[in-house]
């Protein structure tokens, strides 16, 4: 039997809307491992979507068209009817995990497949095990990191053992070890029958696992482009006077937890610094830290001179801008404009730059769209444009190109250079070490709660 078979399927979230999948028609055999590849705001995640019955059963909207996953009828089937076959991992982890701790979360994903009462635990634990996240049982899922959350949200969808798996950019938070690790697990799961597709944009982790790519360009299926590496541009010339940023024996935490100790470094102005690290190391939290966001039981921080250790988040804007790694939760306003303008309108700043960062991230043609109506993607560029737009002296980025396609990827490249060509920092926490490369000039590395400065990136 066919894993995947759709015959001009079509999908929009309102009726006089354009169509999100536009006549997409493919076949998707057990075993196989396909690609699917576009920008952002292509059409993958909605495709997945409709695929894993979500939309419109959840999402509302209008669907049309033929589609059979694992011989269920996408047209007449119930949504927990095509969970039982097709497993899903959302873009978004944070909002996939629903329980309190790790193993239970992986267990009520068992229980809501049916699963017999005496062997939950036991294949819970398995399913942890299998993408190496056993030892995160016993922690608050509130305490994790993002990638730790990812691999949770993972080990709940491969337990029930679907026939069919869709991944929404799988390895987007997770390290380098860890996403190598995954690879060889869905390499495995292809070789044992399971038909899987994958959304990613970073197909230089992927690609050599799958079997075809297929293109998404507005909604339809098209032929995949060639993909050319992020270029490293020329460093800033950073300053010889004295640092712009200065952490001085820092300690940082989250909740009771000691994540960062001691941890000294400085910046001058221009500087760019990649923060590196695995999985649940720390680096957001020292970032929310810097941010105001976290306590400081520790140690200090100066920006141009100002101890802010004691200040607040509010009292470091505009001098300091903060991206987290799911900026979807911190967007206010009602238009992706508003959303970009915010900052500079409530502190009397001036507009034009909000207004450049707007086109320079290509959001113009979102710009009366409600933010949360975007692709994870699009709202992480939102935010990103609303941090440039205030003109911060340190710009701390988190993870920022979750959902971003190559393209964008550049274009934040060209922003953060040019910010540091200014006289302005930037710390940015990445996984991506083609992005490291491109735009800092320095490492930052967190292992075992210790900061070390390690170098040039390139």
């Amino acid at each position: 039997m066919t894993a995947i078979v759709t015959h001009d399927l079509r999908f929009r979230y309102a009726t006089d809307a354009p169509w999100s999948v536009a006549g997409a028609s493919l076949r998707v055999e057990p075993g196989e491992i396909v690609l699917l590849e576009g920008e952002s705001g292509s059409g993958k995640s909605t495709l997945l979507r409709v695929l894993a019955g979500l939309a419109p059963a959840f999402h509302g909207g209008e669907a049309a068209g033929e589609g059979l996953i694992a011989g269920v009828d996408l047209r007449t089937a119930q949504p927990a009817e095509i969970a039982q076959r097709a497993g899903f991992l959302f873009q978004d982890p944070e909002t996939q995990v629903v329980m309190a701790e790790p193993l239970r979360d992986v267990a009520f994903s068992l229980q809501c497949h049916g699963a017999p009462a005496e062997t939950i635990l036991a294949s819970a634990r398995t399913a942890l095990e299998r993408i190496n996240a056993d030892h995160l049982i016993g922690r608050r899922i509130d305490q994790l990191s993002a990638g730790e959350r990812q691999r949770v949200a993972l080990a709940a969808v491969l337990a029930p053992e679907p026939a069919v798996l869709l991944l929404d950019e799988p390895t987007a938070q997770l390290d380098d070890d860890t996403a190598c690790e995954l690879v060889g697990e869905l390499r495995r799961l292809a070789d044992l029958g399971l038909a899987i597709v994958i959304a990613e944009h970073r197909h230089d982790r992927v690609g050599h696992l799958t079997d075809r790519v297929i293109g998404l360009r507005h909604g339809s299926l098209v032929s995949p482009k060639a993909t050319v590496p992020l270029t490293p541009l020329a460093p800033a010339k950073a300053s010889t006077g004295p640092p712009l940023v200065t952490l001085d024996s820092l300690t940082a935490q989250r909740g009771e937890r000691i994540v960062v100790r001691n941890a000294s470094a400085s910046l001058q102005p221009g500087q760019v610094a990649a923060l590196l690290g695995a999985n649940g190391g720390g680096k957001s939290t020292l970032l929310r830290t810097l941010a105001g966001l976290e306590p400081t039981p520790d140690g200090r921080l100066l920006v141009n001179g100002r101890d802010l250790t004691a200040s607040g988040a509010e009292s470091r804007v505009p001098l300091v801008a903060f991206v987290p790694q799911d900026p979807g939760r911190t967007l206010l306003c009602d238009t992706v404009r508003d959303e970009v303008l915010l900052g500079p309108r409530t502190l009397g700043c001036d507009l034009a730059v909000a207004e450049q960062m707007l086109a320079a991230l290509d959001l113009v043609h979102l710009a009366t769209r409600n933010p949360r109506d975007c692709s994870v993607g699009e709202r992480e560029r939102v935010a990103i444009a609303a941090a440039f737009a205030l003109s911060p002296q340190l710009l701390l980025l988190d993870e920022p190109t979750r959902g971003m396609d190559l393209a964008h990827r550049a274009t934040l490249v060209r922003l953060v250079r040019e910010h540091a060509a200014r006289g302005g920092c930037a710390i940015v926490a990445t996984h991506d070490l083609d992005l490291a490369r491109a735009c800092a000039e320095c490492r930052w590395v967190l292992e075992d709660s210790q900061l070390e400065t390690a170098g040039e990136t390139r």
